[in-house]
């Protein structure tokens, strides 16, 4: 969560525009959503270049989803299992 959430946060700082960044996290049946958004111009296609391929593996180490919302901004979800033990 910590390495995609500097990512996000170090990709809307470069290329969005944004004057607003907000990081969310709810914890609910043991799944774990953290949510990622700015303000900034958005895009209208994702490159999957190093930074959102390492998101998309590291997510799916952990049997989690990810995914994108391009409109108004740009908005990372992350949806991730919490394992007991």
């Amino acid at each position: 969560v910590l390495d995609n959430a500097y990512e996000a946060v170090s990709n809307a700082m470069k290329y969005a525009r944004c004057t607003k960044i907000e990081i969310k996290i709810h914890v609910l049946n043991q799944m774990l959503r953290c949510s990622i958004s700015d303000n900034g111009i958005g895009c209208k296609e994702i490159e999957d270049g190093m930074g959102i391929s390492g998101m998309r593996r590291r997510v799916r180490e952990v049997n989690g989803v990810l995914n994108f919302e391009t409109e108004a901004g740009f908005t990372i979800n992350m949806l991730l299992p919490i394992n007991e033990g």
